[in-house]
């Protein structure tokens, strides 16, 4: 019987990196796998993030080493394969996808040399979406109208939110998914200040209908400003769900813990007991985090931390301790309702006593782990899952 967990699946992490089955490379490899996951992780469901969820532009600078370990052929289509073998185990599948990740041109060398994602694998190369490279006017913009936060597109945007949702649900028509996972972490620069971002042009123009106020050129509500910016998420997630249950697909969303978006992207408000109150979300997961690769544990652009942040995981400033979080607001704010709670542990050491302790809270519906370091554990022993 498929159990309360859920695994989290990076499946270009799997194959670039894994070895043997951990690289998932053949539908009988993540079948063997899904069955460990199930007897060794107590998992009933599977986040499998497609590597097909837009078309990227790859840059690599001309004295950029080549790449160590070139990702393998696949000839068969993950995403009509991919649930069919979840339900053959009796476990549910849902589609991984992200809203804030779509990437970013190759900075200058000079840039480079003290500016990157990781040193390993992304500090000379980069990718951008064909949405995020035909539109940069999308992304989210400063308060000057200059500096953009590539990768981060502002859901303030129509058809922003209308490419997003059609893209989804034209992925969700190739294989029989018994729900999406919108992921919102980032790989994204982290911004300078957690208010930098956000002045894009609709942002102003309905701030300013509503309250009056051209937040360009005068003084403005910060509180009033950071609702506005999540309200917009909060709608694209509301004309999803309409959409998702024709379909009769659940939706679940990843995200910080706490009432902000948080690092790397700013201070927007979270409001998730909305989406729990007005049945938007079936599935929460929270306490993800996009300052570290949840594979392999690199530090995501450790020179970039910013500042200004009402609520800070990677500090815990603004956050009451986890159990204390979990029992006192998730838990009374969840109850009676239908939304489930999940909590992400893709970026901690196993501990038995403590998962046990974790998974005895009310409301807590499992946790979530991440497929590849269960699966390629001896390659991260040895130090070295590169070659």
């Amino acid at each position: 019987m498929a159990g309360r967990n859920i695994v989290s699946v990076s499946w270009g992490d799997h194959l670039k990196f894994g070895i043997d089955d951990g690289q998932l490379a053949t539908p009988d490899a993540v079948a063997r796998r899904m069955q460990a996951w199930k007897s060794e992780l107590n998992a009933g469901q599977v986040l499998w993030r497609t590597i097909q969820q837009s078309p990227r532009r790859a840059q690599r600078a001309r004295d950029a080493p080549p790449p160590t370990k070139p990702m393998p052929d696949v000839t068969w289509d993950e995403l009509e394969r991919v649930p069919e073998i979840a339900h053959g185990e009796g476990m549910k599948a849902y589609l991984y996808v992200t809203i804030f990740d779509e990437g970013w041109p190759l900075l200058r060398a000079s840039m480079r040399d003290r500016s990157y994602h990781n040193a390993f694998h992304a500090q000379h190369r980069a990718s951008q979406t064909e949405f995020a490279y035909n539109h940069p006017e999308f992304a989210a913009v400063d308060r000057a109208g200059r500096r953009r936060h590539r990768g981060v597109m502002n859901l303030a945007y129509p058809a922003v939110r209308e490419h997003f949702e059609q893209l989804f649900l034209s992925l969700l028509e190739r294989g029989d998914f018994d729900g999406l996972f919108i992921c919102l972490r980032s790989q994204s620069r982290p911004a300078d200040h957690a208010d930098q971002h956000g002045f894009n042009d609709p942002v102003r123009s309905d701030f300013h209908s509503r309250y009056g106020t051209d937040i360009r050129t005068e003084d403005f509500d910060k509180a009033q400003w950071r609702d506005m910016q999540g309200g917009y998420l909060t709608t694209f997630l509301c004309d999803l769900k309409r959409s998702l249950r024709t379909r009769r697909i659940k939706l679940a969303v990843g995200a910080a813990r706490g009432d902000i978006i948080g690092p790397p992207l700013g201070n927007a408000t979270l409001d998730w007991r909305t989406w729990v109150q007005e049945g938007i979300v079936d599935q929460l997961v929270i306490d993800q985090n996009s300052s570290r690769c949840p594979s392999m544990w690199l530090n995501l652009w450790p020179m970039h931390r910013g500042t200004g942040y009402l609520q800070n995981y990677l500090t815990g400033e603004g956050l009451p301790p986890l159990t204390d979080h979990l029992q006192q607001i998730y838990g009374p704010e969840l109850s009676g309702g239908e939304t489930k709670l999940f909590l992400a542990r893709q970026w901690h050491q196993r501990h038995a006593a403590e998962e046990r302790a974790l998974l005895a809270i009310d409301q807590m519906s499992g946790l979530v782990f991440g497929s590849f370091r269960h699966d390629n554990a001896h390659l991260l022993a040895k130090g070295n899952w590169w070659d």
